[in-house]
């Protein structure tokens, strides 16, 4: 496990778990997506995230099962088919538009988009690299 990633995941975790009591709660999780990203989360997308990462079912998430989840492997590899899924002109980078068109589907509005766009882009070149795609994941 690189230090760099878990230092990056427990970070995240910390900042989610609100009460400082070791645990994510579902409503701890949609909060920080909210904070995160700027936008809401449905429940049913909520869900499924959460029972990813609660592997015992006890309707809580601990550090460890956390980094359990974010840390396997096989995650870069689904990330990049992700990456190159969105990247439709095949260019390296997702554009503007192609952000646009996936999001847009899913009910954000374009100043919300374009908000959530400018965070992921830390280097405003106008254009997220797989290298700030994978951080934002």
């Amino acid at each position: 496990m690189a230090q760099e990633d878990k230092a990056k995941f427990t970070g995240v975790f910390r900042k989610a778990d609100k009460n400082n009591d070791g645990e994510v709660t579902p409503g701890e999780l949609k909060r920080m997506v909210i904070n995160e990203f700027g936008e809401d989360i449905s429940d049913r997308d909520l869900a499924d995230m959460f029972c990813c990462l609660d592997r015992n079912g006890d309707n809580k998430v601990t550090l460890e099962e956390f980094l359990g989840e974010m840390m396997k492997k096989p995650r870069r590899a689904e990330f990049r088919k992700a990456f190159d899924d969105i990247d439709k002109d095949h260019s390296g980078s997702l554009s503007t538009d192609e952000v646009r068109q996936l999001v847009k589907s899913r009910g954000c509005s374009d100043a919300d988009i374009d908000k959530m766009f400018a965070k992921v882009d830390t280097n405003d070149d106008g254009i997220i690299s797989l290298d700030e795609f994978m951080a934002m994941v």
